[in-house]
């Protein structure tokens, strides 16, 4: 039997979410760097370097070849990226680019990815694609296990209704961030956050931005 998603909860977790809009907006715009060329929107998502010229805490555990490969391997597709037409050409691209490159899993593919899509457009139109933390919270949604052929990506028919108004992409960083909180009652999820600490999924905000 499936856990049960508590409606309230679910409503909380997303108004919490949405009063995060504006600065994920600025970190959005951060990657896409417009007026800038491709090849410093490839620099930025290889090195994941936020706009305070920190690294992404995703990427903060990788080592510098490995960032130093990802630059590499994101420079020598730069055409093909640029070209690509679609968020899911551009995922597979990076994912086979990174393959070689020791420490940089998924998560760093995806994100890369992800990133370099804020400049050229591309979001998932069906597909939540899961890794990672995103993964942890879907496995919550469907009692610990999740169905077969949905370790990769899961559809929004699939998550509580009221995280349906988000994009895709919003559905994941939401799967990632509240992955602690999804099965939590109203009540309890309003004492966890009466004391709430940082998300270990991004960077110490209030309201947390991003995963």
């Amino acid at each position: 039997m499936r856990p049960q998603v508590w409606y309230e909860t679910a409503k909380m977790i997303a108004e919490d979410y949405r009063a995060g809009a504006e600065a994920r907006e600025r970190e959005a715009a951060w990657w896409a760097a417009e007026g800038h060329p491709f090849s410093e929107v490839l620099n930025r998502a290889g090195h994941a370097r936020m706009a305070n010229g920190q690294r992404h805490p995703h990427q903060r555990r990788l080592t510098r070849a490995a960032i130093d490969g990802c630059v590499a391997a994101l420079a020598a597709i730069g055409p093909q990226l640029e070209q690509a037409g679609r968020f899911h050409d551009v995922n597979i691209l990076v994912e086979k680019a990174f393959m070689p490159v020791y420490g940089a899993g998924e998560l760093a593919a995806y994100d890369a990815a992800d990133r370099i899509c804020e400049r050229l457009g591309h979001v998932s139109e069906h597909i939540i694609y899961l890794h990672a933390g995103t993964r942890v919270g879907a496995r919550r949604l469907f009692g610990g296990r999740l169905p077969r052929g949905d370790a990769w990506g899961i559809f929004p028919s699939q998550v509580p209704e009221a995280f349906r108004e988000f994009s895709t992409h919003g559905i994941e960083d939401i799967l990632c961030i509240y992955k602690d909180d999804l099965l939590l009652t109203p009540d309890q999820l309003r004492a966890k956050w009466d004391g709430r600490a940082p998300t270990r999924c991004g960077p110490p905000a209030e309201p947390r931005a991003t995963c």
